[in-house]
């Protein structure tokens, strides 16, 4: 089934889709030809999913391509890409930016970026992308991602490719620490995530940290070993969406110091502090934006 979905405000698909790392591979999103695509899970049922755009900038039309069952399953898919994607609430953070001078240049610079998506629609495998990410290089996180989607994710063909999910916490707590080493994950974060995987199978449901404060998440994700301050920030920011900042995370704090503190590297603590009181609600959005600009060297 095809169908378009018509956005209200600027959007620059191919923007969105040059800040992936590892396009071509299932991470487990693959970008190929201008498409977006992975399965998705509607109430349990993996749905194949592809998006493009036919539209131009200043009109953008969304085309979807999924093998949905029903309207309501159309619209759990535009909601899940939605949020994955930051498509909603673009005129607010647009006038918040035009207040400030480096926020207003990067608004020129990155036009039609919208707002920061998430890295996964699900707590779980946000969780474990976190924990992958902790102290390496995004694009060897990536790979490792992409290797334990190919190996263990549940795939699928549809419309001529095929997609990706990540895998189940079942799947993860079966493997030995040697097969997810295989992956590219150090011993450590091997027994981290086989050991966070069989607790969610025992019962703990990750999506249960939906819609509680920050200080809560934290007090629930640190308790399992291997997650620390700035695993549990990360899944707050790029996967629970609040608005939060992982002031830790030295990229952050180059960024940060790079557009404010004429490229002196400030401390965590003086970080946090300043974006907090700067930009308030748009906190989340205009980290990023920042560590885009501070990587492209605008």
């Amino acid at each position: 089934m095809e169908w378009e979905l018509q956005l209200d405000f600027p959007l620059d698909w191919e923007l969105k889709l040059r800040f992936s790392v590892l396009p071509e591979r299932p991470t487990p999103s693959v970008i190929k030809n201008g498409r977006w695509m992975r399965v998705l899970r509607v109430r349990g049922r993996p749905i194949p999913v592809i998006v493009e755009s036919r539209g131009t900038v200043e009109s953008p039309r969304l085309v979807f391509s999924a093998p949905v069952r029903s309207r309501l399953e159309r619209v759990e898919v535009e909601k899940l890409v939605k949020a994955l994607h930051g498509l909603s609430g673009v005129e607010g953070l647009y006038r918040f930016m035009e207040g400030d001078s480096v926020l207003r240049r990067l608004k020129r610079e990155l036009y039609g970026f919208g707002r920061a998506g998430l890295m996964a629609p699900t707590v779980y495998e946000g969780v474990v992308k976190a924990i992958i990410q902790q102290q390496i290089a995004l694009r060897v996180a990536e790979s490792i991602t992409a290797n334990l989607a190919e190996r263990y994710g549940y795939s699928t063909e549809y419309a001529g490719e095929v997609v990706y999910d990540f895998p189940s916490p079942e799947t993860l707590a079966r493997l030995t620490v040697e097969e997810l080493r295989g992956c590219g994950l150090s011993r450590a974060k091997s027994s981290y995530v086989k050991e966070f995987s069989a607790k969610v199978v025992k019962g703990f449901d990750p999506e249960s940290l939906r819609g509680k404060e920050p200080g809560e998440v934290m007090e629930a994700l640190t308790r399992f070993k291997g997650i620390g301050r700035w695993t549990a920030e990360l899944v707050m920011v790029a996967t629970l969406g609040l608005n939060v900042v992982p002031a830790d995370d030295l990229g952050v704090r180059k960024a940060v110091s790079h557009f404010y503190f004429d490229d002196e590297l400030q401390p965590p603590d003086v970080v946090r502090r300043f974006v907090v009181e700067k930009f308030g609600s748009y906190l989340r959005d205009v980290i990023v934006y920042l560590l885009m600009a501070y990587r492209m060297g605008l």
